[in-house]
């Protein structure tokens, strides 16, 4: 295996960028311990690494279970690779430190336990670590064109096996059956798997808002389904909720509420917009309904390597604005305990001039009645 021309360019640029930030802090260095990070940074996934990043060096410190995969990491001129045992990586980063000379270096707060810093201060004498938190995420917040087509394919999957799981739905599958025969033909169809344990509420079920999928059998009433492929792994995430048999009452007018907030939130999608200015666009509308406490959660979030990036669409969010390339979820929903819920949620591209929404899965209210599973 070699890396090619345009994963050695993408590296490049990723690890420059990081540099920036870095020189921008203050900090000599960078310890990565986010497995996703070190996968955008490199290319590499493993588990147990670290990635080193100084001015001058990007190395890549793992034990010998990737030794024969990191031969091509080896042999580029971007990266060194270390081996060493799982539990003396700290003596790694102390070499490493003391050939650059650095008295300090970076670690992810978000990323790295307690018990595994206070492991590393064993071996790494007075080599300082300084909490950090961002410097990645915020790189890996607009997505290039590689990256947004890798999302397209996850998305296309996704719709793909969710019409044949609908088209094949019986009376008597349950949420769990359900579920499995999902995550099987979105594997059937090129996906690594999901990317996230699809949410499939049946009935009551649909208004709790991370309903865990059991042997609830699907009957007629509401049915949501919240459900991500991963490619090459970048994620999809879109939820649909959908109505089998007459709807009960209120949820035709709860629906109608949902997708007038939605669709009042991507409006509002373009450069330079609030993100807590678009989550409101969504909450006012569910607010005027009547429905304000029944919308608990937020608006969004950005998705790519993981299914919930940075930014995120919340009235926490002031001052943070939307830049082209950022793909956003828009997810407003309705949860009335004991009737039902609907949340509709669309994955967004922020383009130069406004938004395209990814996926081409209807949302409109007459796509989402079904016939009676009784029928």
């Amino acid at each position: 295996m070699e890396l090619t021309d345009q994963q050695v360019a993408s590296a490049r640029a990723r690890l420059s960028g990081l540099r920036t930030r870095l020189d921008a802090d203050g900090l000599p260095g960078l310890m990565v311990s986010a497995e996703h990070d070190i996968w955008y940074l490199t290319g590499f996934v493993g588990h147990s690494a670290l990635l080193m990043v100084t001015p001058n060096r990007a190395v890549i410190i793992c034990d010998r279970r990737y030794e024969e995969l990191l031969q091509a990491w080896d042999a580029c001129e971007l990266f060194e690779v270390v081996m060493g045992a799982r539990h003396k990586l700290g003596d790694e980063v102390k070499r490493l430190a003391d050939e650059d000379g650095l008295d300090k270096v970076g670690i992810q707060a978000e990323a790295m336990t307690i018990a595994f810093r206070d492991g590393l201060l064993k071996s790494l004498g007075d080599l300082e670590l300084i909490p950090t938190s961002g410097l990645v995420s915020k790189l890996r917040e607009c997505k290039s064109n590689e990256e947004v087509e890798l999302i397209e394919r996850a998305i296309g999957i996704q719709q793909d096996a969710l019409e044949v799981v609908l088209s094949d739905l019986k009376p008597g599958m349950t949420e769990s059956q359900f579920t499995a025969r999902l995550e099987y033909e979105m594997r059937m169809r090129g996906a690594e798997g999901a990317s996230f344990e699809p949410i499939v509420g049946s009935g009551p079920n649909s208004s709790v808002i991370h309903h865990m999928p059991g042997d609830r059998p699907i009957e007629d009433g509401m049915l949501l389904i919240d459900w991500g492929a991963r490619v090459e792994g970048y994620c999809s995430d879109l939820t649909r909720t959908f109505c089998f048999g007459e709807m009960p009452s209120p949820m035709e007018r709860v629906y109608e509420v949902v997708l007038e907030a939605l669709e009042a939130a991507i409006d509002c999608c373009r450069p330079g917009a609030d993100c807590a200015e678009v989550d409101a666009a969504a909450r006012d509308v569910i607010a005027a309904a009547g429905w304000a406490d029944q919308f608990p959660h937020g608006l969004g979030h950005g998705v790519g390597m993981d299914v919930h990036e940075s930014p995120y669409f919340s009235n926490r969010s002031g001052g943070v604005l939307l830049e082209p390339g950022m793909i956003m979820t828009v997810e407003p929903g309705v949860y009335l305990p004991g009737i039902g819920g609907v949340r509709l949620e669309e994955d967004v591209l922020i383009t130069e001039s406004g938004n395209r929404v990814l996926s081409t899965w209807p949302r409109d209210l007459e796509s989402a009645r079904r016939a009676s599973l009784r029928a």
